[in-house]
């Protein structure tokens, strides 16, 4: 009788914890399916090949397109900037300028194709303007002329590093951005990695 009660018992014990591991699989798998709704990636082609063409990251270019714009690339800010990565109309004109586009519209801006590719330029020419991730996303938010204003300002900025960033909005893009970017990292591996073709 106790040995019966023993295995009863350990039976139950072995069907529990099988319970629990399927349950803690679901719960993983229904959070994955979550993030990816939020985290959603749709114009991974696009991303990849602009991202590559002005040597970006794949994860960078993905979450300016989340933060920006929630992958809408039909997205029109109230300031009157356009797309999946928000650029305003002067902007692209001038981007398409150095590019050497020709016959550059507004419309073009809302083409995912157009967008990314102007979005990651502008991305490169800050780069290339700033040291560190903190400076190309306010001077993307802001402007590189307020990021200029904070860097020479030592209420903002120490040993040519932004510190603090005065405006509130674009304090909340950079970090928005940046775990945006980790969150990329996290569920997109294998379709962003930056070691695929």
């Amino acid at each position: 009788m106790a040995k019966r009660k023993k295995a009863n018992f350990t039976r139950v014990i072995l069907i529990g914890l099988a319970l629990a591991v399927l349950l803690s699989a679901a719960a993983f798998f229904v959070s994955r399916v979550l993030e990816k709704r939020t985290y959603a990636l749709l114009y991974a082609e696009e991303i990849k090949k602009h991202a590559d063409d002005y040597a970006l990251s794949r994860y960078l270019v993905a979450a300016v397109i989340h933060c920006e714009s929630g992958n809408d690339k039909d997205a029109r800010s109230y300031r009157g900037a356009l797309g999946l990565m928000q650029i305003m109309p002067e902007t692209g004109a001038w981007i398409a300028e150095k590019l050497g586009v020709e016959n550059f519209t507004e419309d073009m801006l809302l083409e995912p194709e157009w967008n990314i590719r102007f979005g990651c330029w502008y991305l490169s020419f800050l780069a290339k303007r700033y040291d560190d991730l903190t400076k190309v996303l306010a001077a993307y938010n802001a402007g590189p002329g307020n990021v200029e204003k904070w860097l020479n300002d030592p209420a903002y900025a120490s040993e040519g590093k932004l510190v603090s960033i005065p405006f509130e909005e674009t304090s909340n893009y950079v970090e928005k951005v940046s775990q945006a970017i980790k969150k990329y990292e996290e569920l997109y591996e294998r379709e962003l990695s930056d070691n695929e073709p």
